[in-house]
């Protein structure tokens, strides 16, 4: 038979011409060889883990920590909901309790998250308790009272075991602060037992996960510091007092800028060359606020009576330079020696050491805590000792102010060794203010007769 006459249409091109489009002739699909190979069967894959299965292997810890528990507990998904069930089915709470059921139900599912993971972990506790043991149930009469009750014990045990509160609660304030719930009417010797039962044997809460609760790292050691670079950059400086307690010569009162390196117990000055080292045996750094054409200035007092004004960068370049040469005093003095014996009654301050100590770290800072328990009472009786006389002489005001130049350098020292070696938790003593005002100008002469004390000698 004769073909079909070629389909075809007419098409205008870009430029308005017509051309005849004819299609192409329709390509046959290519059948499937004989020589290929089957497609691949997906593997099998095992068989999902039931909710009772999982559920039993949380309670018992198998290949799992406590924490997995509570994260199932505190999760909203359905089937994770389903294994709370399960597991929650594993605790026997009946004749229990409420104190004790918590202490039980806290060692395996530890309280981790925000507050509302917690609420809903406890939320599980208090509906299993309501089911399972009728004492509870006759006491309390709901699930939701047995939840407030639990979160009530639970800040009541916050309360007196955390340490972060100096003022404990007692009986009346935990009853009040129950009164504007719906456990109000609950038996108060109820509420006693449980009082009592919080105060005399507290709840343990492990809150931290297990990656979280790593072996507590070894003290810090005296000589790893001993050839560490603490600290190193430019400063400007000044003499400001020489070891006889006089102002340097007028030519030598000038600011010169120095490369500083603060290595082990030693600070360096460097320029063009020539260095000078500064033993920080007993040194105090301390702020110098009031200078009239300079900022960002601290004042330098060394064990032989040297004191230099450095000037640094910023703020923050002067609170770490102060923090770190205070913190290589404290490490590295020496205890006091006794004061040199004469029979003159001119007041004679202690022999300072030049050398370093060899106690270790936690030696010293029992040291230093001594010091100043030493120094406050001297300090004390001298303060006495002047409310009973008429005129302070000079040799009391040298007491006093060495006695309070000594007290605040040691209660420094012993508030940056309590940072290094427990670096969690708060200094007992705290730092003290190191500031430094304008050095007053007026004699001993003059102070006597205004009774008030020169500052600076």
């Amino acid at each position: 038979p004769p073909s079909p006459p070629p389909v075809y249409s007419i098409v205008y091109n870009s430029r308005g011409c017509p051309e005849v489009f004819i299609p192409p002739p329709a390509v046959p699909p290519i059948p499937p060889s004989p020589y290929a190979e089957p497609p691949a069967t997906p593997p099998d894959l095992p068989p999902r883990e039931t909710a009772e299965s999982c559920a039993r292997r949380l309670f018992y810890q198998e290949k799992c920590v406590p924490q997995d528990a509570s994260m199932t507990l505190a999760s909203s998904i359905p089937f994770d909901e389903e294994v709370s069930y399960h597991y929650m089915g594993y605790f026997n709470f009946d004749n229990y309790q409420l104190d004790d059921a918590i202490r039980v139900f806290v060692e395996r599912a530890p309280l981790i998250g925000e507050n509302t993971a917690r609420e809903k972990i406890l939320s599980h506790l208090s509906k299993h308790l309501y089911e399972t043991n009728s004492t509870l149930r006759t006491q309390l009469h709901s699930p939701d009272n047995i939840h407030t009750m639990v979160c009530a014990l639970l800040m009541l045990n916050t309360d007196l075991h955390g340490g972060m509160v100096e003022k404990k609660m007692t009986f009346p304030q935990f009853e009040a602060n129950l009164r504007s719930t719906d456990i109000a009417a609950v038996d108060k010797s109820l509420l006693k037992d449980l009082y009592n039962g919080i105060k005399y044997k507290p709840i343990i809460l492990n809150n931290r996960p297990v990656e979280e609760q790593q072996p507590p790292k070894p003290a810090p050691k005296i000589e790893q510091y001993e050839n560490m670079v603490h600290k190193r950059g430019p400063l400007v400086k000044k003499d400001f007092r020489l070891s006889s307690g006089k102002r340097p010569g007028i030519f030598k009162r000038g600011w010169k800028r120095y490369d500083v390196e603060l290595r082990g117990s030693k600070l360096t000055f460097s320029k063009g060359g020539a260095t000078v080292e500064v033993k920080c045996f007993h040194c105090l750094a301390s702020r110098f606020m009031v200078h009239r054409h300079r900022h960002c200035v601290m004042i330098l007092q060394c064990a032989d009576e040297r004191q230099f004004l450095l000037q640094a960068r910023d703020d923050t370049d002067v609170q770490e330079w102060m923090h770190a040469i205070n913190k290589v005093a404290a490490m590295f003095s020496a205890l006091p020696m006794a004061a040199p014996v004469s029979n003159s009654r001119k007041f004679q301050p202690h022999s300072l050491p030049m050398s370093r100590t060899r106690c270790s770290l936690e030696e010293q800072l029992n040291n230093h805590m001594s010091q100043v328990d030493k120094l406050t009472q001297e300090y004390d009786s001298l303060i006495k000792e002047q409310n009973g006389s008429v005129s302070p002489s000079v040799d009391w005001y040298q007491r006093k102010n060495y006695l309070e130049r000594e007290k605040e350098k040691f209660e420094e020292y012993a508030h940056l060794l309590t940072q290094l070696l427990y670096p969690e938790t708060e200094a007992e003593l705290k730092s003290p203010s190191l500031g430094r005002t304008a050095p007053n100008r007026m004699s001993y002469k003059r102070a006597v007769q205004k009774n008030v004390s020169p500052v600076n000698v």
